[in-house]
């Protein structure tokens, strides 16, 4: 086999992001890698050093789906990577490290089940599987676990075609694949619902219109930008982006899209420490947003007119591994050359 390589990482380095692809399997060698995640109840965001010689990013790649924790270096570190084939070699000859690997998962998993069995407050009788079901993935909604809420919605659209929450989760599922929070106006999951639903007397609420006033907040917003009045630009979109009183998906777009151009105004306002962390936010908040291609190129300028080249290097690399090959990944290749050339 070819064997896992050697990779050094300077001290601030991010190893890999949380939402990332999940490819390569790591072993750290020497100095500290911290990996910050959130709680299962999606309260608390926890840090956990790794040890020398222990195994990091593990499961994300085994399981093929992406990162749930960012991996960053402190100090500086020199790690393994392996590749998926290499690691299954490298772990069939050694008995002891799969045994330690599933008692480590298999706690894990114990921890997760009842974390959210409590936020389920379901330690009495369960209801109905279906009720079950749509209640488990409103919760992952809720604490901002959207893949795991994709799922749950779609399993739940899977086996019961015709059930009485059918027309909640398509809206909650179209959500939850643009990483959109769920919504504060959304009313409580009722198992009466599907009681009533039961005996036929069923009713799909139909679905709500965008808010005016928000579409015309952001029209105001977007003309002083395009005129170059980024003060008043950014004083709309950040008064968007706060709205909480979401009452459909067209709103949720709009405060999505404030967000990033909030970040954009300061940035032209030569706001750079403010840009870069309102841009960030975006990226951390809306992790398969239309804009986070476009918000991680504009942090790589940011960096770059703050004299952080290594940084905005980082930055635009990490644009070419997003699909799809568009203008934000010419401009990133473009700068790549230019800050090397």
């Amino acid at each position: 086999m070819a064997g896992p390589i050697i990779r050094t990482y300077k001290a601030g380095s991010i190893v890999y992001f949380e939402k990332d692809k999940a490819d390569d399997i790591f072993v750290l060698q020497n100095g500290r890698i911290i990996l910050t995640y959130l709680s299962a109840d999606g309260k608390t965001e926890i840090k956990e050093d790794v040890k020398l010689g222990e195994f990091f990013g593990v499961k994300s790649s085994l399981g093929r789906y992406p990162r749930e924790e960012t991996a960053q270096v402190l100090g500086g570190a020199t790690v393994l990577v392996f590749k998926m084939a290499d690691f299954e070699l490298f772990v069939a000859q050694k008995t002891h490290l799969i045994l330690k690997m599933m008692k480590v998962f298999s706690s894990q998993l114990r921890q997760i089940h009842h974390k959210v069995r409590e936020q389920l407050g379901q330690f009495g009788d369960m209801k109905s599987a279906a009720f079950e079901l749509m209640n488990v993935a409103e919760v992952f909604h809720r604490n901002g676990n959207y893949d795991h809420a994709i799922y749950a919605y779609e399993r739940y659209l899977a086996h019961y075609q015709t059930g009485a929450y059918v027309g909640r989760a398509k809206e909650l599922l179209a959500l939850a694949k643009r990483s959109s929070m769920f919504p504060v106006n959304m009313p409580e999951l009722s198992y009466e619902m599907e009681k009533k639903h039961a005996a036929g007397g069923y009713a799909p609420v139909p679905e709500s219109g965008p808010t005016k006033a928000l579409k015309e907040l952001q029209t105001k917003a977007d003309e002083h930008f395009k005129n170059g009045k980024y003060a008043e630009a950014a004083a709309i979109y950040k008064n968007l982006s706060d709205t909480k009183d979401s009452k459909s998906p067209d709103d949720d777009k709009i405060i999505e899209l404030a967000l990033h151009s909030l970040g954009l105004s300061q940035e032209w306002l030569g706001k750079l420490d403010e840009a870069y962390a309102t841009l960030s936010g975006y990226v951390k908040k809306y992790g398969k947003g239309s804009k986070v291609k476009e918000s991680i190129l504009h942090l790589g300028m940011i960096s770059e007119k703050k004299g952080e080249k290594e940084k905005a290097v980082m930055l635009y690399n990490k644009i070419l591994g997003l699909p799809p090959e568009d203008s934000v990944t010419a401009d990133a290749r473009n700068k790549i050359a230019a800050l090397k050339g």
